[in-house]
């Protein structure tokens, strides 16, 4: 029992720190990119799939959290406890027609803990972030004879905290949702510095958007075994359009400095808008794994949001298009109860993915792809695993006077594992 409660209370303890942190600025980007839209969307998959291509709309396993299809938590064993908790590091290089640099970005993924109701239904309490603005871009312009410096700086994330729920509702078929308050806000912000001409007033724009309310999502499963004892799952997801409560602010005004103080300053405009709601995107996936012999897993997933019926700052944008997203991945493991090898009870994984963002700029849709690597690493004397990924990747293109990314991310999650609702009994 005292271990029990050691546990639950470095879960709250966990999971309090891990709200406060990401309701702060948790960008897990650098990229221009995240000026546009919501910023740089986070993936869908964690945990081991994000080894696998990011797969999870059709996969179930009884050892992992996958947020990815809420149906899937049924597929959780009935006596076991999981807290999922997730690190990311990113290091990106950025590339243009005429230059390039680098960036290094370290943050928290997620965090998730699962626990039966009956066996018939699971449940999960989690947070994880949603969408991140992290950028900062320095142009210098002349105008008539006189140098402009102009810098480009936006930050925010916007975070999901989540309630989920799995239930069996006939044998091999489960259906599953997600419920979460989406909160957080995103800021662009713009400084015009007019070097050449000291009597010339600085330009300076700030403009946020913040989000609050609630939303939903809903997942099925239909998964049977062959003749031979392998698993077909198959799985979809969907996500209704939805309008959340945001407040639109733009500040503009222009200073004039003389020296070190700033002796002009007039407010050119002042908005603060309520009356329009931010309308998130139509979003439906659907996914299929086999396993054979519980030692292989394969799996496949298709990801579309139809961003461009969306409306962000109170309007649709006419850079946003509808994203799609490709994906699949595989794991192996060699013999989970190999008593004398350990590297026969670790799981290898890899996969590839291939996206079109819903991002549509100077004539081109913004692509991604990448590949990802992985390793299921179980720790001694306990049920609890520590899954390492790397991925490697590149979003965007140098043609068109755009900006080539490429990048290599690495992810580490801890999950452990532990068996809470089982009678003892004694003789």
């Amino acid at each position: 029992m005292s271990k029990t409660i050691r546990i639950v209370a470095t879960v709250v303890v966990v999971f309090v720190t891990s709200v406060a942190a990401m309701a702060q600025q948790n960008n897990d980007t650098s990229s221009p990119y995240s000026r546009y839209g919501l910023g740089k969307l986070r993936d869908y998959g964690q945990g081991r799939s994000s080894a696998m291509g990011g797969i999870g709309i059709g996969t179930r396993f009884s050892d992992q959290i996958n947020t990815a299809n809420p149906a899937s938590y049924t597929a959780i064993d009935s006596m076991t406890f999981l807290m999922d908790f997730g690190l990311s590091s990113r290091h990106t290089e950025f590339k243009s027609a005429t230059s390039k640099n680098g960036d290094n970005n370290t943050n928290l993924s997620n965090i998730d803990i699962s626990f039966p109701i009956t066996h018939w239904w699971a449940t999960v309490l989690g947070i994880m972030p949603y969408s991140d603005k992290g950028y900062q871009v320095n142009l210098t312009s002349e105008v008539e004879s006189n140098q402009i410096a102009t810098d480009f700086n936006g930050k925010g994330t916007l975070t999901k905290v989540f309630w989920g729920n799995g239930f069996n509702l006939a044998p091999n078929f489960s259906l599953g949702f997600n419920a979460w308050y989406l909160f957080g806000t995103l800021s662009d912000n713009i400084y015009r510095n007019y070097l050449t001409d000291p009597n010339m007033y600085d330009y300076s724009e700030v403009k946020s958007l913040m989000i609050h309310d609630y939303g939903f999502n809903l997942g099925v499963q239909y998964h049977f075994k062959t003749k031979s004892n392998n698993q077909w799952v198959v799985g979809g997801t969907f996500e209704p359009s939805q309008k959340y409560q945001s407040k639109y602010t733009l500040h503009q005004e222009k200073a004039l400095f003389r020296g070190t103080s700033n002796q002009i300053t007039d407010t050119l405009t002042h908005i603060e808008d309520r009356s329009q709601l931010t309308k998130l995107p139509v979003t439906y996936g659907a996914g299929v794994s086999y396993v054979i012999k519980n030692k292989i897993t394969l799996g496949a997933d298709y990801y579309h949001q139809s961003w461009s019926q969306a409306t962000v700052f109170g309007q649709t944008p006419s850079y946003l298009t509808d994203r799609n997203r490709y994906s699949a991945g595989v794991e192996w493991n060699p013999n989970q109860y190999s008593i004398r090898s350990y590297w026969n009870r670790a799981y290898y994984r890899m996969g590839m993915f291939y996206e079109n963002s819903y991002l549509y700029l100077n004539g081109t849709q913004i692509n991604s792809y990448g590949m990802t690597f992985g390793i299921g690493l179980p720790l001694s004397r306990s049920r609890s695993t520590l899954n390492l990924s790397a991925e490697f990747g590149r979003l965007g293109t140098t043609s068109n006077n755009l900006l080539k990314e490429d990048y290599a991310k690495l992810t580490l999650h801890f999950l452990l594992n532990e068996r809470w609702f089982i009678k003892r009994k004694f003789d």
